[in-house]
C-alpha cells in the first residue's frame, strides 16, 4: 500500500514538472538542444545564459556574476517576448565584398515579479537559470504573449 502511494505520488510530481523547461545542461555543459522560451497556460518560461569571465580568479566571484549575467538575460528574454526587439543592421561592402556587419537589437519593457525558478552552473563556471512569470499577472497588466511555433 506504501508502496502504491509513494508511485502515485512521485507520478504526480513527474507531472507537474513536464510544464517547465527543461534543463539546458548536460554534463556540465550548455546541452546540445534545448528552449530558451515556454508558454504554458500558467506562466511564461524563460532561459538565461551568463558566462564567466576568465580574469577572475575567485570560483564563487565567477559563479556569482555568471549567475547575475544570466538572471539579465532571463529578464531581456521575457522582455523580448512581452514587448517584441528592436532591431538595427549595418552592412559595410568594400568592392562587392562584405567587410563588417553588425545587428543590434534592444527591448525596452518593464518586468515585475519574475520568479527564479532554477539554477544550474556549468564546468567553466558558466551559469544557466530558469525564471518565470504568472499569465495571470500578464492579463491583469494587459499583456498577452502569443504561442510561437
Amino acid at each position: 500500500m506504501k508502496k502504491g502511494i509513494l508511485l502515485l505520488v512521485c507520478s504526480a510530481l513527474l507531472g507537474a514538472c513536464t510544464h517547465t523547461l527543461k534543463t539546458a545542461v548536460k554534463d556540465g555543459k550548455i546541452a546540445p538542444s534545448f528552449n530558451d522560451t515556454l508558454l504554458t497556460d500558467d506562466y511564461l518560461w524563460v532561459r538565461g545564459f551568463g558566462a564567466a569571465n576568465p580574469a577572475h580568479q575567485s570560483d564563487s566571484q565567477r559563479r556569482i556574476l555568471s549567475r547575475e549575467a544570466a538572471i539579465a538575460h532571463a529578464y531581456q528574454r521575457a522582455t523580448e517576448v512581452l514587448y517584441g526587439t528592436n532591431l538595427e543592421s549595418h552592412v559595410q561592402i568594400v568592392d562587392a565584398v562584405s567587410v563588417g556587419s553588425t545587428i543590434d537589437s534592444s527591448a525596452t519593457g518593464i518586468m515585475r515579479r519574475m520568479e527564479l525558478v532554477n539554477t544550474e552552473y556549468l564546468e567553466d563556471g558558466g551559469c544557466s537559470v530558469t525564471m518565470r512569470i504568472s499569465r495571470s499577472y500578464l492579463q491583469e497588466a494587459g499583456l498577452e504573449p502569443q504561442e510561437t511555433k
